[in-house]
């Protein structure tokens, strides 16, 4: 069979480098990218352990730094480990949050994941309980409408399309929609919950009663690009933001595993606007910039050493892997050199790893270009 130029090319490269593809992420990448773990890894696995072994005390961190500095590469690191270590678990939520143009609140975005099929676990356990722990799990709710609903879900427990039906309309219901006769026939509730204290509360109703039927150990809410949120829009929009964010974690001193990703300016206008989450969020872990050389060198390093990891894994390469050096030591230095007088311009102490790895991106492609 006669091979193609992309198998050539691979094979060459395979013989040479070790490599079949470019080992380095463009900046344009924003996720796939591997972690080379440092010092915020180990804050974030001790506020986890807090978090497993202090009976799910609520945990909210802000992920600090500069643009470029790893943020979204970190969220999307944990995202990936807390689905692999909750795998087999249903009693956790991991929720990836990217606020849009219109500032829907946080809340809105959690409610979303108790879905219908949340609520039919929650009719259908209501149901089959006893009486103690029916009785426990209601008397966590504090608002009435909610045991309200509560009432209507377990009565419908024992049915299945009677169930799907009312937790689909209780789902409505929570997310704030508009009351419609259906929901006053079957969830009995004749108002519609309007406010961001309304949602608020009923969901910590929801969280606690879910609690008590063993239903939900935790909520991981990990939130992104906040800095994004433009100058150009009213403060009105980004108060209510904020407010929906003081609201989630005053509402809930246990389950919530909260991170917020922003840079230290957007950090400082939020708190500027509302001086009050000052207080909930003074627990920050810093992505710092690349420092010096060496700590360039490492994940250079790191990234060829991944590369051909998954290289020799790959089907489609045989034979022995070369081991040559991409560019040498003087080159690296100068690269990131260069890099750290661009970075000093602007005032950044170090260079930000994804203009690093771009850098190292481009280099590759001359590189595989002129082979």
């Amino acid at each position: 069979m006669q091979r193609t130029d992309s198998e050539t090319r691979q094979r060459a490269l395979y013989r040479k480098y070790g490599l079949i593809d470019n080992p380095f992420p463009s900046a344009g990448q924003p996720s796939g990218r591997l972690r080379l773990e440092d010092s915020a890894d180990d804050a974030m696995e001790s506020r986890f352990r807090q978090f497993e072994e202090g009976g799910h005390a609520s945990q909210v961190m802000t992920i600090e730094g500069t643009q470029g500095a790893g943020k979204t590469n970190l969220l999307n690191y944990y995202e990936e480990q807390f689905r692999d270590y909750y795998r087999d678990k249903e009693a956790y939520y991991i929720i990836r949050y990217y606020p849009d143009p219109s500032f829907d609140s946080v809340l809105r975005k959690v409610l979303q994941y108790f879905d219908y099929g949340h609520f039919e676990n929650v009719g259908r356990t209501l149901a089959q309980s006893s009486d103690t722990v029916r009785s426990a799990a209601k008397e966590r709710a504090g608002q009435h409408d909610v045991r309200i609903v509560l009432n209507s879900l377990e009565r419908a427990g024992g049915s299945g399309e009677q169930l799907t039906e009312c937790a689909r309309l209780a789902a409505d219901w929570f997310l704030g929609l508009r009351v419609r006769k259906r929901h006053r026939e079957v969830l009995g509730v004749s108002f519609r919950l309007d406010t961001v204290e309304a949602r608020t509360q009923a969901l910590r109703d929801v969280i606690h009663v879910s609690q008590q039927l063993r239903l939900l150990d935790g909520i991981f809410l990990l939130l992104d690009e906040l800095e994004k949120q433009d100058y150009s829009l009213s403060k009105t929009p980004v108060l209510r933001f904020l407010f929906s964010i003081r609201a989630l974690i005053d509402a809930l001193p246990q389950r919530l595993f909260l991170m917020l990703a922003m840079t230290p300016q957007a950090r400082r206008r939020y708190l500027a606007m509302l001086p009050a989450l000052e207080g909930r969020l003074q627990d920050t872990i810093a992505l710092a910039p690349i420092r010096d050389a060496a700590e360039a060198n490492r994940l250079f390093e790191f990234y060829v050493a991944k590369g051909r990891e998954a290289a020799r894994a790959s089907q489609r390469v045989r034979g022995e892997q070369g081991t040559a050096g991409l560019f040498g030591a003087d080159k690296l230095n100068d690269l990131f050199r260069g890099l750290r007088e661009r970075s000093a311009e602007h005032g950044i102490k170090g260079v930000a790893p994804r203009d690093y790895l771009h850098r190292l991106h481009e280099e590759w492609e001359k590189l595989d270009a002129g082979r």
